[in-house]
């Protein structure tokens, strides 16, 4: 891939920090590997589209970085274009250089020409859960994978770590499958043993392999990322595992079935809707506590209002409903926020709040949720609660 593209897994600042305008914003949607042909050429259009857009609002030299980067992003879609059949691929150029992602949900066709790039389609396929790991837990194996809303990546584990019971625990152990196996345990166990049932053993061999797959994932695997971890394992391997579980980020809802029995898309969609419900409850547990929150003074829905809290910084989380249209006009350095009037069957084309209020909520870290309207407190479709 060119130096000057770059692909994205996450939101970051490059989308919602200021950058030097003409910026131009692409979201296509794409079908697979299938429909291939006919995506690019929906591509290609809207690259040419952007480009005479860039061309009747900006001088030659004022776009040149722009109009070489469309051009590359059209002759390189097929490369760039992701694996689902009902996803999107999102393009961002400006003069300096372009960003991509795939999206795992249908958007519509968007193209954008203005002074800062198109965030808000990427609230529900990129933020909180768009990278994950999953932790595939067994009696006696383990693996980690890496996963993302259109993608798993199975994770090489150092060579010192080790990933089944017979290399953790190699003097129990006789070679053959299923370490944990009664008979190919009973001969080979320390004398205390001799007096315990089966599943005694059974159980207090497992306990000593989760033990060792918590301390390898938690102190080295999972240590410096903030990403959540979901656990995939039966529900009896769950309850254990959780007990002596120190792993951070470790979701309370996992995957109670046996990883080696999932195909990789069965996985996939599994994955995603535990990250999709453990979202919706996290912009519930927020939203549960803003009735108080706004008779304390740190919760509004007033836009005027929103718009200064954005610019003091003070914002911890903000809720835009899915379907808020609102023509308008940000500041981001006095907050003041200017409303613009439209006719009543008129297709506004100009900037719009909820988007300048994503970006503004992102560049401080807050929260960010585009939810079903009917739980955004308040009329005007946006509600932000502040930190303090």
């Amino acid at each position: 891939m060119d130096d000057s593209i770059t692909r994205l897994e996450d939101i970051g600042p490059a989308l919602y920090e200021s950058a030097q305008p003409p910026l131009v914003t692409i979201y296509s949607p794409t079908h697979g590997p299938e429909a291939r042909t006919t995506d690019r050429r929906r591509f290609e259009e809207m690259a040419a589209r952007a480009r005479e857009r860039l061309a009747q609002r900006f001088e030659r030299r004022e776009r040149a970085g722009a109009d070489r980067l469309l051009e590359r992003l059209a002759e390189r879609f097929d490369e760039l274009a992701g694996p689902s059949a009902d996803g999107a691929l999102a393009a961002f150029a400006s003069n300096e250089g372009a960003f991509v992602c795939n999206l795992d949900r249908h958007v519509e066709p968007i193209v954008v020409v203005g002074d800062a790039f198109l965030v808000r389609p990427l609230l529900k396929g990129l933020g909180f859960g768009s990278r994950y790991l999953l932790l595939g837990l067994s009696a006696d194996r383990f693996a980690l994978i890496r996963g993302s809303f259109g993608s798993l990546e199975r994770v090489k584990l150092p060579a010192d770590v080790p990933g089944t019971y017979s290399e953790e625990f190699p003097d129990v152990y006789d070679g053959r499958p299923g370490a944990l196996d009664y008979p190919s345990l009973e001969n080979h166990l320390p004398p205390y043993h001799g007096h315990k049932s089966r599943n005694d053993v059974r159980s207090e061999e497992a306990e000593k392999f989760f033990r060792s797959v918590n301390e390898a994932v938690s102190e080295r695997l999972a240590r410096e990322t903030e990403v959540p971890v979901i656990l995939v394992a039966l529900p009896e391997h769950q309850t254990a595992f959780r007990r002596i579980s120190t792993i951070p980020h470790l979701l309370d809802e996992g995957i109670e079935k046996d990883v080696g029995g999932l195909s990789a898309r069965e996985l996939l969609d599994e994955a995603k809707g535990v990250i999709e419900r453990e979202r919706e409850r996290r912009a519930d547990r927020l939203l549960a506590g803003f009735g108080d929150a706004a008779a304390h003074g740190r919760g509004v829905c007033d836009l005027s209002a929103i718009g200064l809290s954005l610019a003091e910084r003070r914002v911890r989380a903000l809720f835009v409903a899915e379907d808020a249209d609102v023509p308008g006009v940000f500041d981001a350095e006095t907050g003041e926020v200017s409303l613009i009037e439209r006719g009543p069957h008129e297709r506004f084309q100009g900037p719009e709040l909820a988007d300048q209020f994503a970006r503004a909520a992102l560049a401080q870290d807050a929260e960010v949720f585009e939810l079903d309207p009917e739980k955004i407190p308040g009329g005007s479709g946006m509600a932000a609660l502040y930190r303090y």
